[in-house]
């Protein structure tokens, strides 16, 4: 995968996500699509939080709390479960692969103390909690 950056006319910029034929295999072009729009959502959201604008109409009229319902939704409902599946997957995966609890520490930029919480945390909410099970499941599990 590669992020590519192009000028646009109007000074923004089009970000462009390349996946390898692998990776569409992988995951799918509809969930890589829709993990894109939740990926855009959040850019935007960072963008209106920033300005306290609407940073996509041609009035940029100052944000009301109506505006940030989308993002709230894709952020909490969407993005952020998927995002903790593939974090939480990629930890018990390194674990099961030898990965020691030094090489996740680094890997999370944190004391080894804190990693090895996070593992045992895994180990005792892991897979068996419905509602964490669901998107490490997701994450580790190819969709057809």
């Amino acid at each position: 995968m590669t992020v590519h950056t192009t000028p646009h006319p109007d000074g923004g910029v089009e970000l462009t996500i390349r996946l390898t034929a692998v990776e569409v295999d992988a995951i799918g072009l509809a969930e890589a699509e829709g993990l894109a729009e939740y990926l855009d959502t959040a850019l935007w959201g960072l963008a209106v939080l920033r300005t306290g604008r609407t940073a996509r109409t041609p009035d940029l009229r100052p944000i009301e709390a109506r505006d940030l319902h989308a993002v709230i939704r894709d952020l909490h409902k969407h993005l952020a479960p998927r995002v903790g599946g593939v974090r939480d997957a990629a930890i018990r995966r390194h674990r099961e692969l030898g990965g020691s609890t030094a090489d996740l520490a680094a890997a999370m930029d944190t004391a080894r103390s804190t990693a090895q919480d996070r593992r045992e945390a895994l180990d005792r909410t892991g897979p068996r909690r419905a509602d964490v099970a669901r998107w490490e499941t997701w994450a580790a599990t190819r969709q057809n």
